[in-house]
């Protein structure tokens, strides 16, 4: 199976198979703060096919040697972590995606969030928190330093978070890299002083930019 002219589309399929599944791993390792509470059971999975559409896309390398760096990351925006809950569905608040390439920093820019308008939850959940993080990855030297940042826990009926922005440093980024931008969204039951989670399964995460 090694050697035999037979078998080399299946050793073409098996080498590709396995890049796809070293780029799923390294990217859930890269989000694995922002993944707690907000992945479901099936990511692996999910993610890994989603990799190998990007490989597929490589048109530089033949068949067999296709690698995802040289496909089209475009294809990673708008993955859901959580199958049961897209962040598409939940916030509804319009926001913009920039990259300062001399200082290396990231924004995600709210102008005017009107929360209770704006999000949805079929949880019930009267407080929420927005987690955000940008991640230099390699596929292939598997090299991913990143730098998570959240807003506090914010009441969802407060009518106006004016201006709300969430900036990450591009830590160590080289020019072969790419720059991953993922935001998530928690929600709480909160009780006077008693704040508790709710399922995760009404949690989201998503790729909401590749730059």
């Amino acid at each position: 199976m090694l050697a035999d002219p037979l078998f080399e589309l299946t050793r073409q399929n098996n080498a590709e198979f396995s890049r796809a599944c070293t780029a799923n791993r390294l990217l859930r390792l890269a989000f694995a703060l922002g993944l707690k509470n907000k992945a479901d059971r099936y990511v692996s999975g999910r993610l890994t096919k989603r990799m190998f559409n990007i490989l597929q896309s490589d048109s530089v390398n033949e068949r067999g040697e296709r690698r995802v760096p040289a496909g089209i990351l475009g294809i990673l925006e708008g993955f859901n972590f959580n199958r049961d809950t897209s962040l598409q569905n939940v916030l509804w608040a319009p926001y913009s995606i920039t990259l300062n390439q001399t200082a290396m920093l990231t924004t995600i820019s709210i102008p005017s969030f009107i929360a209770k308008a704006m999000i949805d939850t079929a949880s019930g959940a009267n407080t929420f928190r927005l987690t955000a993080m940008v991640a230099s990855v390699h596929f292939e030297k598997e090299t991913f330093p990143v730098e998570p940042v959240q807003t506090d826990i914010l009441d969802r009926s407060l009518q106006l978070h004016e201006n709300l922005q969430l900036q990450m440093p591009v830590i160590d980024h080289q020019p072969d890299h790419s720059i991953i931008v993922g935001l998530g969204i928690e929600f709480f039951h909160q009780k006077r002083a008693i704040i508790e989670p709710v399922d995760k399964k009404h949690n989201a995460l998503a790729v909401v930019k590749v730059f």
